[in-house]
């Protein structure tokens, strides 16, 4: 191997990394000071979060971030990966994870040397040992320094599993080192989480401070947020004589991280064992061009409701459940929609 991500030049590295680091310190100065003093309004405990990963050669270093869970999270969670059902999240934890503003702390760890920007994203020993360390080429990134933007964090979401993520990391490693390339990806990441924290920050607000608090007008609570979706349809089917068919289709209203809601003139009489093939249409390119993206899964009806006024006869709320790995990330990826790019 020849490229930079492998044999950098040492001395540029650093230096390039400690003077960008140091730049965006000073320019987010005072995004850090309003974050530090919010953690500490809102929950007792430290600001900051120091947790042990692992780094360059898998050697052990301690990472900061943005505390966003209660002070006590690493021991209750354990070797497990934080999910909705742990209900550990501060007040205001979800948005800094959500925005990525948690991450910003990890601008001291560059300068220490530990981090570069670009690289794959620092593991937890825990989680290394219990889901990670038998993957085919995990190892590959340790052959690098861990990155503060991961290029499988970028362009998937958190959830996604870590074969694929293993294998987006271990392409962009092989890639030669270009500090233009890093400064791009830098530009480029910071744009879409400005644009994500102002957003996620004014409907945190609008939500909690202004409906709640000023009017008096609460949502209904819920763990994970919906997203609503304009042409994405569903086809709903049944296992018959070992074969699924589809029969009928619906509209997908919209998603969360367990259910979705559908609108369809057909009225549906099995609650269980169903299957449902999602469908959407993502953008591949400048033009316009789009490619069907389809994730399957099974569910049963949770709730059924009868329309008056509307397009459909019928809605239904339906507890689902991805079939695979990889419809689990396509779901991720193409319905919930929550990777950074």
């Amino acid at each position: 191997m020849t490229g930079g991500y492998y044999k950098g030049f040492v001395f540029l590295n650093r230096f390039f990394h400690i003077i960008t680091a140091l730049f965006f310190l000073i320019l987010s100065a005072p995004v850090l000071i309003l974050i530090s003093l919010a953690v500490k309004l809102t929950d007792i405990g430290p600001v900051f979060y120091k947790g042990v990963r692992l780094g360059l050669n898998k050697k052990p270093f301690i990472m900061y971030k943005f505390r966003t869970l209660s002070p006590e999270a690493e021991q209750k969670i354990g070797a497990e990966i934080l999910s909705l059902g742990h209900k550990l999240e501060t007040k205001i934890g979800k948005l800094l994870r959500d925005t990525r503003l948690d991450e910003l702390p990890q601008l001291f760890n560059i300068i220490k040397g530990d981090m570069d920007f670009v690289g794959p994203r620092p593991e937890r020993p825990a989680i290394y040992e219990k889901f990670c360390r038998h993957i085919k080429n995990y190892d590959n990134r340790f052959s690098v320094k861990p990155g503060l933007i991961g290029f499988a964090q970028l362009f998937t979401p958190h959830s996604t599993p870590r074969k694929i993520r293993a294998l987006l990391d271990n392409r962009f490693i092989k890639i030669r080192q270009s500090y233009l390339l890093d400064i791009g990806i830098i530009i480029y990441v910071c744009a879409l989480i400005s644009r994500k924290a102002v957003l996620k920050t004014f409907k945190y607000l609008w939500q909690k401070i202004v409906r709640g608090r000023v009017f008096g007008i609460y949502t209904d609570k819920r763990e994970s947020e919906r997203v609503r979706h304009q042409k994405a349809y569903v086809n709903i089917g049944a296992k018959m004589n070992g074969e699924v068919v589809y029969e009928k289709t619906a509209s997908l209203a919209d998603i969360n991280a367990d259910m979705f809601l559908i609108k369809t003139n057909d009225q549906l009489t099995a609650p269980k064992d169903l299957f449902f093939m999602l469908e959407t249409e993502s953008r591949i390119n400048r033009k316009n061009a789009v490619r069907k993206k389809t994730a399957v899964c099974t569910g049963e009806i949770y709730r059924e409701e009868r329309l008056t006024g509307d397009d459909f006869r019928f809605s239904y709320v339906i507890k689902y459940r991805p079939v695979s790995p990889l419809n689990y990330y396509m779901i991720r990826q193409y319905f919930l929609e929550e990777s950074i790019a």
